[in-house]
Order: structure tokens, then C-alpha cells, then sequence
């Protein structure tokens, strides 16, 4: 388990004009919830691009701090971008019980995927299908990644979520046939026909144009 501590405001105000003051200020607009209650923050931009640097796109909890001292654990829920500038604009953090279980997203991590039975001897191409997998386990037990071992994988052959490793007090939710990553036949190029060969227009023979046709055409 991965822990990270960051430091938040409380605050009351809420609405568009204040994120969008928040924003200008360098800070994002936030929101923790916990059983049935939420509550608005904020947090500085720069502080959280250090700390999604440290946790380098894994799983981890975050201790939240308050100008009060508090404290509370919590993980991200849902980070919430712009569209056209791909930047921030709002963190929701789930708070978590220590000691009771909790539901994360945790991301798929492949291994072997060049020695791959099906890449190596067959040609065959890894499609990463799933690249989180929603588990549940305890703050304790929570994993930084899900490893999965893809080196025995031949073309046509698939790993789904009923396959991953066992995982010391992590439960996997979502369908057990979900495909978490599979290997896909080389792809065969296809062969333009051949142009139709162009009559010459003087070798085309007359038609004979009706008298009514004659008449529509004057």
C-alpha cells in the first residue's frame, strides 16, 4: 500500500464563478465524500502534479490535511478535465475507513508482452483491452497494480478477468468474462484490384438515341 499526504482548504462558497476564481489563483475545486456527507475543498495545482508524479500512475492512498490539522483518508474517485485544454478542473477523493473495505480502480500492468507465444512464433499483436480493473479490499491491502503475465499467450487466446492473479485481500468485482487483454492475428494486407482497363471512347459502340429522346433533349 502506497501512502501520500496533501494539503486542502476547506470551503463554503461554491458555484462556477468561484472555481473559475479558484482556478485562476492555481488551485483546483474539490470534493471528498464519505458515508452520505460531502464537502467542498480546494487544493494547489502544483502540489498535486508533484504528488500524481510520486504515485506514478498507480493505486495509492491520500492522507488529505486540512488548515484545521484534520485529517482523512481518502483515494481519487474521479479526476475531471477540459475537454479542449486536457487541464484539470475538479478532483472528487472518496474517503476511506481504515480497517473496512472499500471499492478502488486499480491499473493492469503487462508483462512479457514481447515474448509472447503469440508475438514471438505466430505474428500476432497484444490488444490491452482493460487498463483498470475495479477490485475491493481493505486500506491495508490495497495494491499499487494488478501484474499480468501475458508471455503464454497465443494468437486468438484471451485473459479475462476470472484469470488474474490471486491477489493476498483483494476481491475482483465487474463480469468474471471481461476481457482484460487478448492476442490478435497479424494483420494481412489486402491487395487493391486491379483498375478496370478504360475503353477508349471511339471504341465504344453507337447507341442508337430514340426520336423521343432526340425531342426531351431540344
Amino acid at each position: 500500500m502506497n501512502q501520500f499526504k496533501l494539503n486542502i482548504i476547506n470551503r463554503e462558497n461554491k458555484g462556477r464563478g468561484v472555481a473559475r476564481r479558484l482556478r485562476a489563483d492555481g488551485n483546483i475545486p474539490a470534493c471528498v465524500y464519505s458515508k452520505g456527507n460531502s464537502r467542498s475543498v480546494s487544493l494547489s495545482l502544483v502540489e498535486f502534479r508533484e504528488l500524481k508524479r510520486s504515485i506514478g500512475g498507480g493505486a495509492a492512498l491520500i492522507e488529505l490535511v486540512d488548515e484545521k490539522g484534520e485529517t482523512a483518508l481518502t483515494h481519487i474517485q474521479e479526476i475531471q478535465r477540459n475537454a479542449v485544454k486536457n487541464c484539470i478542473t475538479h478532483i472528487d477523493f472518496h474517503e476511506v475507513a481504515r480497517g473496512e473495505s472499500f471499492v478502488a480502480q486499480v491499473p493492469v500492468q503487462l508483462i512479457g508482452e514481447a515474448d509472447a507465444i503469440g508475438v514471438k512464433n505466430e505474428g500476432g499483436v497484444i490488444d490491452h483491452k482493460t487498463h483498470q480493473v475495479e477490485i475491493r479490499c481493505r486500506p491495508s491491502k490495497l495494491p499499487d497494480h494488478i501484474e499480468v503475465d501475458v508471455k503464454d499467450l497465443a494468437v486468438g487466446g484471451a485473459i479475462h478477468i476470472s484469470d488474474l492473479p490471486v491477489v493476498d485481500g483483494v476481491e475482483y468485482l465487474g463480469t468474471p468474462i471481461q476481457v482484460i487483454v487478448s492476442c490478435q492475428p497479424p494483420t494481412v494486407a489486402v491487395e487493391e484490384p486491379e483498375a478496370a482497363v478504360e475503353v477508349a471512347a471511339d471504341e465504344v459502340p453507337a447507341t442508337k438515341v430514340s426520336d423521343e429522346a432526340e425531342g426531351d433533349a431540344e
